[in-house]
């Protein structure tokens, strides 16, 4: 794989072969294979490249695979475990004093965490304070974590399962709810979110976008 890489072809090419090869992984169960090729591309490129560059577009072609029925349900489960032991789980960084103190969850519609855990290592690595109450997490327990923790930011994480017209009014109902001097952030790769959202919902469908 990384002879590959290394090979003279446009990059795009280049992560293209990478993603094509894990996806391969994932389908023949080489999951300790599969751990160990994404923790090499962590120390090959940096965390942040790595979440940015190879790790948010390959869990969309994962997305992708799965809608299209190329992969089964419990291959995605292991691919997500596969990210969050091998890649992502021991990824933290001191919080720095002045940055935001950020609440992240998914609501009750939304079961996939890996775009949340994606935003969190974007985040702590910016230096801010993350707080994560994980996935099916009602508005009105967001409302209070927010006002417990003293968010300042509360970001909330859609896969493109999530079903529109719920995303939406959720998103509207709880920037009703949260205090007017607490963002609100919704990311991931729903469609919905590249179109126009609630009032007061600031969208970042891009985790490159999170250090801006």
């Amino acid at each position: 794989l990384r002879k590959r890489l290394q090979a003279s072809m446009p990059l795009g090419r280049g992560l293209a072969l990478e993603h094509e090869a894990l996806l391969t992984m994932l389908r023949r169960c080489e999951i300790m294979d599969l751990r160990r090729t994404l923790n090499q591309a962590v120390l090959r490129l940096g965390l942040a490249r790595f979440v940015t560059e190879l790790l948010a577009p390959l869990t969309v072609h994962v997305g992708e695979a799965w809608m299209r029925g190329d992969i089964q349900v419990f291959e995605e489960h292991m691919y997500t475990e596969s990210v969050v032991r091998g890649a992502l789980g021991g990824a933290s960084a001191l919080p720095q004093p002045g940055m935001p103190r950020v609440l992240l969850a998914t609501l009750p519609h939304e079961s996939h965490l890996l775009g949340l855990l994606m935003a969190e290592t974007m985040l702590s690595l910016e230096g801010c304070e993350c707080v994560s109450l994980g996935a099916h997490t009602p508005v009105s327990e967001i409302v209070r974590a927010a006002q417990a923790n003293r968010a300042e930011i509360v970001g909330l994480s859609f896969s493109p399962a999530s079903h529109a017209p719920q995303l939406l009014q959720s998103l509207q109902d709880l920037r009703a709810q949260l205090p007017a001097g607490v963002q609100l952030w919704a990311g991931g790769s729903h469609p919905a979110l590249r179109k126009k959202l609630p009032p007061g919902v600031q969208a970042v469908d891009r985790l490159d976008r999170v250090p801006e």
